[in-house]
């Protein structure tokens, strides 16, 4: 088996392992389309997002990823749009549930916390754009709480408005994050 590839069907044997830790069911409904599993979804998008390609790129390279596809079991490669329609449907509920076990699975005994904010545009108009047509400006905000020693995300939370101050999530992002394992210390800028 080939080093690159065999790194592949690790990180999906890896991700299996997390979903079956957090009781993601194969399916979301029990009269969907049984194609394809929401497991064998989730590991191709994460790998999509891993190399950093787009839809239409990934799809054509999962052709070439021969061990994945075996080990997924994929009885054919699934159309980009399939992939972009699952990444909309993840709800933050079942992302929050994956992200905390994989915490647990990492094996630390205790969390040194960092909690961020961004903000970024929604929209790809430009500002000149914005402000001739007199359009409503739309941006997101994205807060994150982080471990800082092992590098590993532990919350995340979407925002629409981006005018409020980080300190406004802090308290629950702590929260939600002290329930994964114990808080040594926390930071923020």
């Amino acid at each position: 088996m080939n080093k690159q590839q065999s790194k592949y069907v690790r990180l999906a044997d890896q991700l299996f392992r997390i979903l079956k830790h957090c009781r993601i069911p194969l399916y979301h409904h029990r009269k969907s389309n049984h194609i394809y599993t929401v497991w064998q979804h989730m590991v191709l998008v994460t790998i999509r997002q891993y190399e950093g390609k787009s839809y239409r790129m990934f799809t054509d390279w999962l052709v070439e990823a021969y061990y994945l596809r075996l080990f997924l079991q994929l009885s054919k490669i699934p159309h980009y749009t399939t992939l972009q329609k699952f990444t909309d449907r993840i709800n933050l509920m079942m992302l929050d549930r994956i992200i905390s076990s994989f915490i647990l699975f990492s094996g630390t005994r205790h969390i040194f916390a960092r909690i961020d904010a961004t903000g970024f545009k929604i929209t790809f108009a430009s500002e000149y754009y914005t402000s001739r047509a007199k359009l409503r400006k739309k941006y997101a905000k994205l807060s994150i709480g982080a471990d800082v020693l092992k590098q590993v995300i532990c919350n995340i939370k979407i925002r629409r408005a981006p005018t409020r101050h980080d300190n406004v999530d802090f308290n629950e992002m702590i929260t939600k994050i002290s329930k994964i394992k114990k808080i040594v210390y926390s930071c923020c800028r």
